[in-house]
């Protein structure tokens, strides 16, 4: 192809593009914020609904040099979405109180009335000393059982300690929900690995509640997970939830397949359900999405003295801009992406000082080592590629180190003419849906997407990419920067089409747990239907 020719493609999202609010596709979503309320009383009437996270929906904060006390709503879309939920329904949220001035608001009993403004449910809040937090949350969590179940096991830590004091804190959490419960009929949603226990301690004392459990990140093959010491525990206080989701049917594979080796009990592979005693756990895969029309409604209003500032930053004149937007997190194939970029204008430098990319790398987990020395690393490499590559004018990778809010990641999603997520192995990653539910301009932006990434099972239109192979990876990313306007259109018709809301996923999340608890014939997700007829 000649410098010609690649110059149109280049420009093909120039400032013309603001002006277009066109949406390119519509998603599949049927669901909204507001219809969530009902779905989940039509599946529990009598019930309370209590839901349970290690992260807090509101954390409270000082302000005006601690005169004043502030609220923070932590980022995260589950937690965007489970707020309206409870605010609709009412009942309790259990979780750690992490915010500086937590303590300072709450009843005797750890409880607050939130949101602040217009009270509508319950946070009771549990508290964790210095040590609880090195242990249970920093060591077992995030230094076992994350690098473990992302493929990892060389850099699992394993401690006694960790675990005991995880299992401790588990315990806990297992008693409070006891305790907000009482004499009452409850369902019960507890969430991620920080709590694999808890389950198994409500079980033994209320076996009449409704549980269910959402795994957030992969369930590893039957060959990493025998290098839990503690796997039967784990295995055991997963199943004695009713319902148990996770993203793909894969993961739910291996759960099952560890539960016939490590537990030797007999699986129903028909039903995807182990029996245990009186007790049947279900097990489904339920892939997580985002509120697209918030993305969307954020994408749109763009204002146009943000959008030029942001393109005379970011964009080369008559050129093309990328995005990445991770957390600092070995798991995220940030290294092997910066990697990629670098051997990109090594193999072409014809796209020098005409392609930037944005890094948003947000710190993460600090402290733990592998995290420090991978955020270092990064710094190094994004260093180097300017070193070698920019100019005067012209810096090929800015790295923004720092968490943005919503309205300017979709204004930096909008403006992308391609979005690299590169993860080494993922659950889901959101990120490639929350690019995909921003592009409202027409051609639209293309998603190149690591075949190790979740949302690859589930999107369809995306340039997959292996990024353990740097030099295949940088060829399908030179490609993707090189396609065509109807291309680009036609792929992300695709991709949007494939596009559920969160909403979704937690009506049908719903409505299987519903029917377990009625002790109707589970069916099987839709995710589950569509991989048995591949």
């Amino acid at each position: 192809m000649t410098w010609a020719a690649t110059s149109v493609l280049l420009s093909t999202r120039g400032a013309a593009a603001y002006a277009c609010n066109a949406v390119v596709g519509e998603g599949l979503g049927t669901f909204g914020a507001g219809d969530l309320g009902p779905a989940l009383r039509r599946a529990f009437p009598d019930q309370r609904f209590v839901v349970v996270s290690n992260r807090e929906p509101y954390e409270h904060v000082f302000e005006d040099g601690a005169h004043e006390i502030g609220v923070r709503r932590p980022a995260g879309g589950l937690v965007a979405a489970l707020d309206p939920l409870l605010q609709a329904v009412g009942g309790t949220w259990i979780a750690w109180g992490s915010g500086e001035a937590d303590a300072e608001v709450v009843d005797g009993q750890g409880r607050v009335r939130v949101p602040p403004e217009d009270p509508r449910y319950t946070l009771r809040r549990l508290w964790l000393n210095e040590q609880d937090i090195d242990h249970y949350y920093s060591g077992y969590a995030n230094q076992f059982l994350w690098p473990l179940c992302h493929l990892r096991p060389a850099l699992t830590r394993t401690r006694y300690r960790y675990w005991h004091r995880y299992d401790a804190v588990n315990r806990r959490f297992a008693d409070a929900v006891l305790e907000e419960v009482g004499s009452d009929n409850a369902a019960v949603w507890f969430q991620d690995y920080h709590l694999v226990t808890a389950p198994g301690y409500v079980r033994a004392v209320r076996p009449d509640l409704k549980l269910a459990h959402f795994w957030h990140i992969p369930f590893p093959p039957l060959e990493v997970f025998r290098i839990a010491t503690q796997g039967r525990a784990l295995l055991e206080g997963l199943l004695a939830n009713d319902l148990l989701g996770f993203h793909l049917p894969l993961f739910c594979d291996n759960f099952l397949r560890s539960v016939e080796s490590v537990l030797e009990l007999e699986v129903d592979w028909e039903q995807r359900a182990v029996r245990r005693e009186n007790h049947t756990c279900y097990v489904r895969s339920f892939p997580i999405s985002i509120d697209i029309e918030q993305y969307r409604e954020h994408a749109r209003n763009v204002s146009h003295i943000r959008w030029q500032r942001m393109r005379q930053r970011y964009v080369p004149e008559n050129g093309m801009m990328g995005i990445g937007v991770d957390r600092v997190d070995y798991s995220k194939g940030l290294e092997e992406k910066l990697k990629t970029l670098d051997l990109l204008w090594q193999f072409h430098p014809e796209l020098r000082e005409r392609f930037t990319f944005v890094q948003v790398a947000v710190e993460s987990r600090t402290g733990i080592e592998a995290y420090d020395w991978l955020n270092e690393k990064i710094e190094r490499l994004a260093w180097g590629i300017n070193d070698r590559y920019g100019t005067d004018s012209w810096r090929p990778v800015h790295l923004v180190k720092e968490s943005l809010p919503v309205e300017r990641l979709a204004a930096f999603y909008r403006l992308a003419d391609v979005c690299i997520v590169s993860s080494l192995q993922d659950g889901m990653n959101l990120v490639a849906k929350e690019f995909i539910a921003c592009q409202t301009d027409d051609p639209g932006g293309v998603l190149v997407l690591s075949k190790f990434a979740g949302a690859a099972e589930e999107l369809d239109g995306a340039v997959e990419v292996n990024p353990f192979d740097p030099e295949d990876f940088a060829h399908k990313l030179h490609g993707a920067l090189m396609m065509s306007p109807d291309e680009r259109r036609e792929r992300l018709q695709r991709l949007q089409h494939s596009l559920r809301s969160i909403y979704d996923w937690m009506a049908e999340i719903f409505d299987v747990w519903g029917r377990v608890a009625r002790g109707e014939p589970a069916p099987l997700s839709e995710a589950d239907r569509w991989k048995r007829t591949r």
